[in-house]
């Protein structure tokens, strides 16, 4: 709402004065000059009034019986609502301390009686242009307060916006890298190993054979492996990957992810030692499951011939933690830090020269935060990996 200019509004003057003819006076002059004069007699009834409408201006005589004007601009002052009322004191009296008392109080001027027309007339247009001038200020900095709140909604909006963006990009890269790098390496392998058997099956021997065979099953288990872990990726990042919460045989999700790598754990002469408590977790199955076999395999990956890996299960403060811990080639600090973010490269070689993708981390870390858990990293270079993962006993998407 604008505050209308001087010309066009009228303001409302209280004066209060136990002298009907000062009051008539007062309201003579004032009517004149096209303001509202209200007039009260006294203390107690300038109060009353101020209790249900405020005045532009008070124009207070001080020494009046019962309320005095000091009273009641101290009762004013002491009102919220009321508290910023200009107040210009009618006053007798002449002395310095009289006055310098009323400046103290807050009052904004005064005027000496027998009043002067044209002084009065001048100090009331001065203070009620003054509050106008203050209520229009009080206007302004209030809308422009609200600017800055909605500059402000605004560039937090921005902001998300852009972490969005950003993010979208960061999971564009990964998608186009894996892509572009990461499935090239099996697609490589398969192609290879059909090619010399297309061309030389007959001068092949047997052994000869049965190795291109093998090299051509670990190229397609490692490219099913990728892919997998890349259409799950993808379904988490559109929401469209089911979530079906249900009571969880750990030991059994175990021992799946061991058999699994079984051939390469043993190929690599690996001791494999389980704790598994018993623990009623209710979460997902499908996404449980994947990210104890993403977290056993990188263990496998990584941890060199005669290495050790054990897997531990407890509950604790209403939780289950799942912890994978090797004695494998381990990580820099730099490296742990950036193991879950998607636009960091964290690719290296494992123990038998592949190199990894990282993305099974990183699908493993929003599976665990959609189940409302997570999955933490201790490791040191040369002595090993311990990955955690926790969920809630009672996962709820």
């Amino acid at each position: 709402m604008s505050i209308p200019s001087s010309a066009e509004y009228q303001a409302t003057i209280l004066a209060v004065d136990d002298n009907p003819k000062n009051l008539q006076l007062i309201s003579s002059l004032l009517s004149a000059k096209n303001y509202k004069v209200v007039v009260a007699n006294s203390g107690e009834n300038a109060m009353k009034y101020l209790g249900i409408k405020v005045p532009d201006l008070l124009l207070l005589d001080i020494m009046m019986p019962g309320i005095s004007g000091y009273d009641v601009l101290e009762k004013i002052r002491q009102n919220p609502d009321i508290h910023d009322l200009p107040v210009i004191f009618l006053t007798a009296k002449s002395e310095l301390s009289d006055i310098v008392k009323g400046f103290s109080m807050g009052a904004v001027d005064y005027i000496t009686k027998p009043f002067k027309s044209e002084e009065l007339i001048a100090r009331v247009e001065t203070h009620v242009e003054l509050k106008r001038m203050r209520n229009q200020l009080a206007e302004k900095n209030a809308a422009l307060n609200q600017l800055n709140k909605e500059l402000s909604a605004s560039r937090e909006i921005i902001r998300r916006d852009a972490e969005k963006l950003a993010y979208t990009n960061a999971q564009k890269d990964k998608f186009f890298s894996i892509i572009s790098h990461d499935l090239r390496n099996p697609f490589s392998g398969c192609l290879m190993a059909t090619e010399m058997l297309a061309k030389r099956f007959n001068e092949l021997t047997q052994d000869e054979i049965t190795a291109f065979i093998d090299a051509l099953h670990d190229s397609a288990t490692n490219l099913n492996k990728l892919l997998e872990n890349l259409l799950s990726w993808a379904q988490i990042q559109m929401g469209r990957m089911a979530f079906n919460p249900e009571m969880l045989d750990l030991s059994a999700l175990i021992e799946d992810a061991t058999k699994l790598q079984t051939a390469v754990s043993s190929a690599k002469n690996l001791v494999i030692t389980t704790e598994v408590q018993p623990v009623a977790l209710v979460a997902d199955k499908n996404m449980t499951s994947m990210i104890i076999r993403n977290l056993f395999a990188n263990a496998v990956k990584f941890t060199p011939r005669g290495g050790k890996i054990s897997i531990r299960v407890w509950e604790e403060n209403d939780k289950a933690h799942i912890r994978i811990a090797d004695t494998g080639i381990g990580m820099s600090k730099l490296l742990t830090e950036r193991l879950f973010r998607l636009n960091e490269k964290v690719s290296r070689p494992d123990t038998d020269g592949e190199v990894s993708s990282g993305l099974g981390l990183i699908l493993s870390h929003d599976m665990a935060v959609k189940m409302g858990g997570s999955i933490s990293v201790e490791s040191q270079e040369k002595i090993g990996s311990t990955f955690t993962l926790i969920l809630p006993l009672r996962a709820v998407e």
